[in-house]
């Protein structure tokens, strides 16, 4: 038997039903590259120690340089009946030069008013901020937060990050989504 929306579509009154769920999909829709190699590949100037706080919640990171990720943890109250589920959207520094920091960073993210000229960070902060976490990891003095960042961004490619590749991997990434 058909479906209400094919009805609805053949006869030409209004939109089918599955016409709003598909503009939430489409609103939702991004692309990921899942590398293994370049995972594989991946060797850290130092190594890093991540924690994470919730992106939506009153908590803190350190007040030091270093390098984050924010990290997309779909779950489902309690228990739930699917398997963890998360993704790496976008990777950042602070600290190489400027005084920002980890802490100062997280702060400016909240004010998402403050990203309107950052179109995919806005669109990640508004779309799932509050089922994000901000994961940090501190970095040393004499250790480059830059060459951290690039290296992170290299090996994971997150779909929220548009600049600071390597030359390489940029046009290999530009190429993919040509």
């Amino acid at each position: 038997m058909a479906s209400a929306a094919w009805i609805n579509l053949a006869s030409g009154k209004g939109e089918p039903d599955w016409a709003p769920l598909g503009r939430e999909f489409k609103a939702c829709k991004r692309s990921f590259i899942l590398h293994v190699p370049s995972w594989q590949n991946y060797r850290p100037l130092q190594v890093l120690t991540w924690k994470k706080v919730k992106y939506d919640s009153a908590q803190t990171p350190a007040d030091d340089r270093g390098v984050y990720a924010f990290v997309l943890n779909a779950k489902v109250i309690g228990t739930g009946p699917f398997p963890p589920l998360s993704a790496i959207l976008y990777v950042g520094e602070t600290g190489e030069s400027s005084d920002a920091t980890l802490k100062s960073r997280l702060q400016s993210y909240r004010n998402k008013k403050a990203q309107r000229d950052r179109a995919r960070l806005w669109s990640m902060l508004e779309q799932w901020g509050d089922n994000l976490d901000f994961y940090y990891a501190t970095v040393s003095v004499g250790v480059s937060t830059k060459a951290c960042e690039n290296a992170l961004l290299d090996a994971l490619l997150p779909p929220a990050n548009k600049k600071d590749f390597s030359a390489t991997v940029r046009h290999a990434r530009d190429y993919a989504f040509e």
